[in-house]
Order: C-alpha cells, then sequence, then structure tokens
C-alpha cells in the first residue's frame, strides 16, 4: 500500500479551522500537512480528506464519523479513544500510531495498512476490510466481530484475547503472532481453514477440547 501524495504538501498550522470550515462548507480538505497539532475532542461529522499527511498529531477522544480518507496518512499519532464510525479508509497508512480503544465500527477499507501500532481494545466491529494489512501492531483485546474481508493480512503481530465472533478466518495465515486466548463462537467454526502454526495448533486444539499426546 502507498499512499499517492501530492509532491508538495501545504503546511496548515491552523487545522482545527481549517478542516471545521471544510466539513461545514462540504469542501474536500486537500494537499495538507499537518504537524504538531491537537486536535482531542473535535467533532467532524463527513469530513473528506484526500492527500493529507498527519505528523505527530493528538487526535484522542475526536469523533470523526464518516470521514472518507483516500490518499492520508497518519505518522506518530495519537487516536486513542476516537470515534470513525461508518468511515472510509483508501490508501490510507497509520504508521507507529496509538489507537488505544479506537472505534472504527462499520468501516471500509480498501488498500490500507497499520504499521507498528499500539490498538489494544480498539474495534473494528462490522468492519469491510479489503486488502488490508497488519504489521508489526499491538491488537490485544481488540474487536474484529462480524467482519467481512478479502486479502486481509496479519504480519507479527500480538493479537491476545482479540474477538474474532461471527468473522470467518479460513484462508487466513496467522502464523507469525500470537493468538493466545482468541474469542469465537461456542462451535469456534470461525477457525476453520485458518492457517496456523503447529505450536499454535496444538493451543487451539486444547480449545476445542482435543487432547494432544505428546
Amino acid at each position: 500500500m502507498t499512499a499517492r501524495l501530492p509532491a508538495r504538501l501545504e503546511p496548515a498550522p491552523d487545522a482545527p479551522a481549517l478542516l471545521a470550515a471544510a466539513e461545514a462548507e462540504e469542501r474536500t480538505a486537500e494537499g495538507l500537512y499537518i504537524r504538531d497539532i491537537d486536535l482531542s475532542g473535535t467533532r467532524l461529522f463527513g469530513l473528506r480528506l484526500r492527500g493529507v499527511l498527519f505528523e505527530n498529531c493528538r487526535l484522542s477522544g475526536c469523533c470523526w464519523q464518516r470521514a472518507d480518507c483516500v490518499d492520508v496518512v497518519f505518522r506518530h499519532c495519537d487516536l486513542s479513544n476516537s470515534d470513525w464510525r461508518d468511515g472510509y479508509f483508501e490508501r490510507t497508512a497509520f504508521e507507529s500510531c496509538k489507537a488505544v480503544g479506537a472505534a472504527f465500527p462499520e468501516t471500509g477499507w480498501r488498500d490500507a495498512i497499520w504499521q507498528g501500532s499500539a490498538m489494544g481494545y480498539a474495534s473494528f466491529d462490522r468492519a469491510s476490510l479489503r486488502e488490508t494489512a497488519f504489521a508489526d501492531c499491538d491488537l490485544s483485546s481488540a474487536i474484529l466481530a462480524d467482519c467481512a474481508w478479502k486479502r486481509l493480512a496479519f504480519a507479527n503481530c500480538r493479537m491476545e484475547n482479540v474477538s474474532f465472533l461471527h468473522t470467518a478466518l479460513g484462508g487466513l495465515d496467522l502464523t507469525s503472532c500470537n493468538i493466545g486466548g482468541l474469542t469465537v463462537s461456542e462451535s469456534s467454526v470461525e477457525l476453520r481453514g485458518a492457517i496456523v502454526s503447529p505450536e499454535q495448533a496444538v493451543g487451539l486444539a486444547k480449545r476445542l477440547g482435543v487432547v494432544v499426546k505428546e
């Protein structure tokens, strides 16, 4: 995934006012470099972003529902406890971000990546994840329930106690991840066809009530 940022980005030291005006006037905010800005607690509905770089920004506790993000990069940003319900993210990258408790329910993702980010307790329930990757992330106790996906990837992620309730994992490669304590339905049907390592298989067998004789 490569966000197609413009060759030149316009610095936006007045980003809070600029983004609020774009929302109010239903304009697209584009070609911006937003750095070291505190956007915590802001409320923007249906904001359209194109070719925008956020760097070292605080967006904790913000409510940006139905955000429409294409070619957007969040780098070293804090999105903890933020709300992005019904948003759309295409060619969007989250690099070395903190998103503990962030909410992304019913969001759409295409050609997007989370890289080196802390995402404990983040929620992606009922999300559509297409060509989306999570690499070197801490997803402990995150929620990915009732999700639909195509070409989804997890690499070297911490995934203890992640909920995949009603999300089919057939064909998903989890071999490089820590998947202890996954939450699935009582029948564990979600795990059918998932790709796991021999060590992971032993743990999952115990979960299914199978006795592994060594």
